[in-house]
């Protein structure tokens, strides 16, 4: 397990992925445990994105087909596949119903995306 930030790449870089006042968004930048989260490795190669700070026990989740925070790992919803891009950068695929999905910044809002289309659904990984 490793506590990461996640810089999005592209048209919203500086923009961070953020759990801050319990929902999810892009931060400018990092303001705190807000945009930190802990990085659990999975059995299958699959990976979870732990809250930190006041959102502790929460994950990020794309259940139901939207981007949410769930307490606790309740199933495939808050697994994800998460994709070396190289120099750091990464993309995170949905599992479950929601496969096909990847995790986007594009158009500076947090969204499932039909696949990686580009830098919108890259992330520069970065350990805290």
């Amino acid at each position: 397990m490793s506590r990461i930030t996640l810089e999005a790449l592209g048209k919203e870089t500086g923009k961070y992925l953020s759990h801050a006042l319990d929902k999810v968004w892009l931060q400018n930048g990092v303001q705190g445990e807000g945009e930190v989260f802990v990085l659990e490795q999975l059995p299958g190669g699959r990976v979870a994105l732990a809250c930190t700070g006041g959102e502790t026990g929460k994950y990020l989740s794309h259940a139901f087909a939207k981007l949410w925070l769930q307490n606790g790992i309740q199933g495939e919803g808050e697994e994800w596949i998460m994709k070396d891009h190289g120099n750091g950068n990464v993309s995170f695929d949905c599992l479950g119903k929601e496969v096909g999905k990847t995790l986007s910044h594009a158009f500076d809002k947090m969204w499932l995306q039909d696949g990686y289309q580009g830098e919108g659904e890259l992330w520069a990984k970065r350990n805290v």
